[in-house]
Parts: structure tokens; sequence; C-alpha cells
């Protein structure tokens, strides 16, 4: 509601996302956030506005994941959002009908069918698509392309749409706005069937450029106010009013600049808005509404991980965690380690899947340390891992790894083509055919399966509190960022073999696209699963345990079959 203060100027309410997201403005804007945000209401309409204010003629598209979402939830919000702007419908704009002719006439591009169009006065058009119906899009060219609720949308869907984004850079280039992009949504969820592919412009934001940006829209809000005061005041100055009008334009051109060509990237939790949504309303959600998880990440926006009642490695936590380097980054040399015995061997463990895997670590006393990770997508293979080990390990003095691997690297060892051999060949040589002084063992031949059930239960023995015969198992989180998350994100599910039940790792996420696979992949979690379930260490955890979970002595044995 508008109030006056002391000075008679107008006050309206707007929570930090609306005033943040206005000053900003860049080209491209991502915004997730939590629930009751007002994403489509504030951002959505607001960044739509003023790009039909800002581009009179220009043509427009809202896309949405399908069409009934995007007419049934996402429009009547944004409607709502222009109708507190005083953008009515009826009077600034139709939808779903014809123009009348003078609106037509100042339209850039040419409409035949206007069920999914809005029409405004000014010849701007907006074109609901969906990406469940691309003929809908199809032959569109549009300036500024609208996502909502794009968590949603599938990355391979909303590639096929990006090339309607081209417009007229004659009429409209001049626009900070043109050819740009507003895409909102709540946290995603990956592991549920939701979709990321929106977090590729985080990386693109210019911090420096954004701060630059709002001090120069706080200038002009200065400036904006002062103008309001003296416009306010019985008989106002002619002159203060047009070195103020000077002053806004000279803003306004500068931050046309600035903005210009740039990318903004906001993460925000439902408590931007707490002025509004109440801290009862936040408290319902977290007490009875949404489970843990879910609040996590639609109220709060944080990424998601698995609930730890789906977790299989469900007694993984932080009391396995360090950070082993003094600078508390990761390390660009094995030299920057602070818990490694350069002078003795290495443990190495490797997965043979959609991407290469290999985790390494160290015992010392009794703990068991995991030092390192390192991976290689396709087409990038053996030599190429070889060459990532050798060059963080090349300060290391005792040149010997002792290598656990899947089973599947053994595969055709007679013919001297198998993968175990190639690897150990690509360490203890260089690409030129030089030895490199290493030696390595490989630690799995003959091998049998390792059972899923048996590493469900090995592990809740090493990670326990009762582990005798066992180390103390740490994972440095900073070296091995891609282990962790495949074992906090790795999911567990119950099959049965006959009546019993027993547990089972879902392996889905290793059929992601390969540049998703480092970070949500089960394959890191089994290179770890390779290195600490050792013939040993099982015999150990089937006798060690008193907390009820038993190794099943089948899995021992056939462990230690040699085939």
């Amino acid at each position: 509601m508008p109030n006056r203060n002391s000075d008679e100027t107008d006050v309206r309410y707007g929570h930090i996302l609306q005033v943040l997201t206005d000053w900003v403005d860049t080209t491209v804007m991502v915004a997730v956030m939590g629930r009751g945000t007002a994403k489509s209401t504030v951002v959505q309409a607001r960044r739509s506005a003023r790009c039909v204010l800002d581009m009179p003629g220009a043509a427009f598209a809202f896309v949405a994941n399908s069409y009934n979402n995007l007419a049934d939830n996402i429009m009547p919000a944004v409607q709502k959002g222009w109708q507190l702007m005083g953008i009515v419908e009826g009077v600034h704009y139709v939808k779903g009908e014809r123009p009348p002719e003078a609106w037509r006439r100042k339209c850039s591009v040419i409409v035949d069918d206007y069920r999914h169009v809005y029409s405004f006065w000014n010849g701007s058009v907006i074109f609901m698509g969906s990406l469940d119906n691309p003929s809908l899009l199809a032959g569109k060219s549009v300036v500024h392309l609208f996502y909502d609720e794009a968590k949603f949308a599938k990355d391979i869907k909303v590639n096929r749409a990006m090339p309607i984004l081209r417009g007229d850079a004659i009429s409209f280039g001049r626009s900070h706005l043109f050819l740009g992009m507003t895409i909102t949504t709540d946290m995603p969820d990956v592991g549920e069937g939701e979709y990321d592919w929106f977090f590729r412009y985080a990386n693109e934001m210019d911090t420096h450029r954004i701060e630059l940006i709002c001090q120069a829209a706080a200038a002009r809000n200065d400036v904006a106010i002062a103008s309001e005061k003296v416009k306010a005041k019985p008989h106002p100055s002619p002159r203060s009013l047009a070195h103020l009008e000077r002053e806004l334009k000279y803003w306004d051109e500068a931050l046309r600049k600035l903005r210009k060509g740039q990318t903004f990237f906001v993460n925000a939790s439902s408590f931007a808005n707490i002025e509004i949504l109440t801290i009862d309303y936040i408290r319902r959600l977290m007490n009875g509404t949404l489970e843990p998880h879910e609040f996590n990440k639609s109220v709060l926006g944080m990424k998601p991980g698995v609930r730890r009642d789906m977790r299989f490695y469900v007694l993984f936590g932080e009391k396995h965690k360090f950070v082993g380097t003094l600078s508390k980054e990761e390390a660009f040399t094995c030299e920057e380690l602070t818990c490694l015995d350069r002078d003795q061997p290495l443990d190495g463990g490797m997965d043979f899947g959609n991407m290469l895997s290999f985790v390494v670590g160290q015992q010392r006393g009794g703990e068991y340390r995991v030092l390192k990770d390192f991976y290689e997508l396709p087409p990038r293979w053996f030599r190429e891992l070889a060459d990532q080990f050798l060059a963080f390990f090349s300060a290391h003095r005792q040149k010997t790894l002792n290598l656990y691997y899947d089973r599947a690297g053994n595969n055709y060892q007679r013919q001297n083509e198998d993968y175990a051999s190639k690897i150990k060949e690509a360490i203890e040589k260089d690409a030129g055919g030089r030895r490199t002084g290493w030696l390595v063992n490989l630690m799995s031949r003959g091998q049998s399966n390792l059972r899923q059930e048996a590493e469900y239960d090995f592990m809740q023995v090493l990670m326990g509190d009762d582990r005798r015969g066992l180390p103390r198992l740490y994972i440095d989180s900073k070296n091995c960022r891609e282990l962790v998350s495949s074992m906090e994100l790795a999911r567990a599910e119950i099959k049965y073999r006959g009546s019993a039940k027993v547990v089972h790792k879902i392996k889905k996420s290793e059929k992601l696209e390969v540049k998703k696979l480092p970070m949500l992949s089960t394959n890191m979690s089994d290179a770890f699963k390779y290195l600490v379930m050792r013939r040993e260490w099982m015999v150990a955890a089937r006798t060690s345990n008193t907390q009820g979970v038993a190794i099943p002595t089948s899995a021992v044995d056939d462990f230690m079959l040699v085939r």
C-alpha cells in the first residue's frame, strides 16, 4: 500500500529481490528463488514490461515445459504483475485475439494467428510457446526469451528453442535487453528428474561489473528521489528539474552500456520476502508441510543432495571429511597435501565406466585417508588420466602404486588388451615411451564380482563407530570433490533375490550427459569401492562388527576366489 513519508514522497514496498533485479537488469538474468518470492509476478512481469517499453514493436516469447503450465499458471501470475504496474488488459494489451489495426501497424513482425499471442498498444507482441509443442515457436524471430519454472525444461528441448532468439539488430539493437533472456525457477533436483541447464550461466557473470551496475543504479535512484521531491513542491524550480533530468539521462545511458551483454545469476531463499510471507509461513513449511529435503531445496534454495534415509552410503557424513591443504583450497601438486607421506606407497581405486574414475589414498597408522581423485571423459582416455596422476604426484618419492579396480579391467588379459594393463603401462611409461619411475601393482587380478549388498554392508562397518580391524576413514573434501558428491548423491533401493531383501545402488546417474557425470554419477563411488573393499579388510569387517551388520561370508568367499 502507498504511504507518505515526511517529505511527501510516495513509498511502495518491494522486497529486496525486486529492487536488486530492477537495478541490475542485465541482458541475461537467471533467478533461482525459493517459494513465495513472486518469481512470475515480480521478476518475469517487470522484465517483460521493460522489454515492451524499451523495444516498441518488437516480438518476444514466453516459454515453459508445457502449454498448459504456461497458460494456467505462469501467465496469469505475470498478468497480475503487469496490473500492479498499471498495465491493464483491454487497455494496454489484449490476449488471444486480433488487436486494433493501429496496434498491428506498429508491429515489426507479421502475425497471422493471434490465438497464442499477447498484443500491446505500442505494437509489441509476446508469443506463448511450449517445449512440448515446438510448432508454436516454429519460424518465429524474437528479441528476448522468458523461461519460467525452468527446472522442468529438458536441456535438449531448450537448446532447440534457442535459435528463435535472433531479432532485428538495426531496430532494437540499442536496448540492453536485446537478444537477452529472463530465466526463473526454484532449485532443481536432478536426481528427481528435474533439470539444471540454466546453471551454465552462473559462470558467465562478471561480479565486478555487477557491483558497478549496482553502484550506478544507486546513484540514479538518488537523482530520481531528488527529482520526485522537487516535483512535490508547490512551485518546483524548472531549472532544478532540467538539471535533474539531464542527470537521469546521463545515468540511464551509463547503465545501458554497463548492462548490455552482461549476465546476472542470483540464488535466493524465501527469506528474501519474509516481511510479506511472515515467519509463521516458513515455520509451517518447516514443521510439517515439507519434509527437510524438500524444505532445504524449495525454501532455502539449497542445492539438494539425497535424503539421508535414501542414501546408499547412509553413514557417510561430515566426520569422514577433512581438508588436507594449508590453504584450505584444492591442491595443485602432492607437495601441498598435509596428510601425505611421500616416502610410502600409494593405493589407487579405479572404475572403468562411462568415465574413467580414479581415487588415490594412503594408510597411516589407524587412519586411512583418500587424498585425491582424478577423472577423464570421452574421448580422452588412459593416457590423459595417467598424465594427470603423474603431474600431481611428480614429487612423490616412493613411486609405488597398488591399484585396485573393477573386475572388468581384467577382461582380455590373455590377449594383453585388458584395461588394467593399459593404465599400468600409461603410468609406468610417459607419452614418449620413457620410464617414469613408477611401479604399478595390479591388486585385483582374478577377483570375482563385488555384489552391491556386500558393498552396502561393508560400508556400514567401515563408516560406523565399531571398526575393529579396520582403519578410521577420512576423505579430503577439497581434493576429492567429485568423490564426495558421488557418495552423497548415490541412492539406495531394495530389491528381492527370491524372498530375501537386498540393498542395491541405483545406477541411473551413469546414463546422464557426459559433462554431468563427474559430480552426479555413481562412477566415482565405485572407484572408491574398489579401493577399500580389499580382501583383508573384508575379512576383518566380517568379524569386527557388533552393531548387527554382518558381511555375508559368501561375499567374502566370492571375492577371494581366483578365476
